[in-house]
C-alpha cells in the first residue's frame, strides 16, 4: 500500500515537471541584448535599403533630365550646322555672282582699251586731215573752182564740228577706265550681301550700255573720217585737173590720208 502511493506520488511529480518545461518552452522569452542589438542593425538597414532606393529613383529622373537637354542641345547644334551651311552656300551664291559680275567688268575695261587705241588713231587721222584741208584750201587757185571749194570748206567745218563729239567719247571712257578700276579692286564687294551682287550687276549693265553709246559715236566718227578723206582726195583731184599745183610733199600727205 504504502509502495503504491510513493509511486502515485512520484508519478505526479514527474508529470508537474514535465508540464511546467512544456510550459517554459512555450512561453518567448525576452531578447537578449545581442538579438535587440541585430534587430536595431536590420531595421537600419532596411531604412538604409528603402532611402537607397529613393535615390535611385530620383537618380533616374535626374538622368533622364540631363539625358533631354543633351538631345535638346543636339539638335540645336544641328539646326545652328544647318543655319551655318545655308549660309555658307549663301554666301558663296553671292560671291559668285560678284566674281561674275568683276569679270564682266574686267572685259569692259579690255575693251576700253581697246576703244581708247582707236579713238587715238581717229585723233591722229583728224590732226591729218585738218592740215591737208587747211593746206588746199590755203592755195588761191582754188579759188577758181568755186563748187568743189565750196564743198571741202564745209567738210573742214563739219570735222571741226565732229571734235565735240570725240571729246565727249573720250570723257566717257575715262571715267569708265576708272569706274572698272574699282569696281575690280580686291577689296571691293567683299560684303557677300544681296545688294553687294544686284549693285555689282547692275553696275555691268549701266557699264555694258554707256560702252554702247562710246562704240557707236566711235564707228560714226571713223565712219565720218572716212567720208572726209573721200571728199578732200576728190576735190584734190578736181583742183590737180584744175591746174593747181602741189609739191611732192604736199602730194605724199595727201596720199598718207588714205592708209
Amino acid at each position: 500500500m504504502k509502495v503504491t502511493i510513493v509511486a502515485c506520488s512520484i508519478a505526479a511529480l514527474s508529470l508537474a515537471f514535465s508540464k511546467a518545461q512544456l510550459l517554459g518552452d512555450t512561453v518567448k522569452k525576452p531578447p537578449s541584448k545581442q538579438q535587440a542589438s541585430k534587430g536595431k542593425k536590420g531595421n537600419q538597414k532596411n531604412n538604409k535599403n528603402g532611402k537607397g532606393k529613393g535615390k535611385t529613383e530620383a537618380q533616374k529622373r535626374k538622368e533622364m533630365q540631363a539625358k533631354a537637354a543633351e538631345q535638346r542641345k543636339r539638335e540645336t547644334q544641328a539646326a545652328e550646322k544647318r543655319r551655318q551651311a545655308l549660309l555658307a552656300a549663301e554666301k558663296q551664291r553671292l560671291q559668285g555672282r560678284v566674281t561674275a559680275s568683276k569679270g564682266e567688268i574686267q572685259k569692259a575695261a579690255a575693251g576700253i582699251k581697246q576703244m581708247e587705241t582707236r579713238l587715238g588713231k581717229i585723233r591722229a587721222g583728224r590732226k591729218k586731215l585738218e592740215v591737208a584741208f587747211r593746206m588746199v584750201l590755203n592755195k588761191e587757185e582754188t579759188e577758181a573752182l568755186a563748187d568743189t571749194r565750196t564743198r571741202m570748206e564745209k567738210s573742214s567745218l563739219q570735222l571741226s564740228e565732229d571734235a565735240k563729239d570725240l571729246q565727249k567719247a573720250a570723257g566717257g571712257l575715262s571715267a569708265l577706265a576708272e569706274s572698272c578700276k574699282k569696281l575690280t579692286s580686291p577689296g571691293t564687294g567683299s560684303g557677300n550681301r544681296n545688294e553687294n551682287a544686284a549693285e555689282f550687276e547692275e553696275k555691268v549693265l549701266s557699264i555694258k550700255r554707256k560702252l554702247a553709246t562710246i562704240e557707236y559715236d566711235l564707228k560714226t566718227e571713223e565712219s565720218r573720217q572716212k567720208s572726209h578723206v573721200l571728199l578732200l582726195l576728190t576735190g584734190v583731184a578736181e583742183f590737180f585737173q584744175g591746174k593747181v599745183s602741189f609739191t611732192e610733199k604736199e602730194k605724199l600727205s595727201i596720199r598718207a590720208l588714205s592708209n
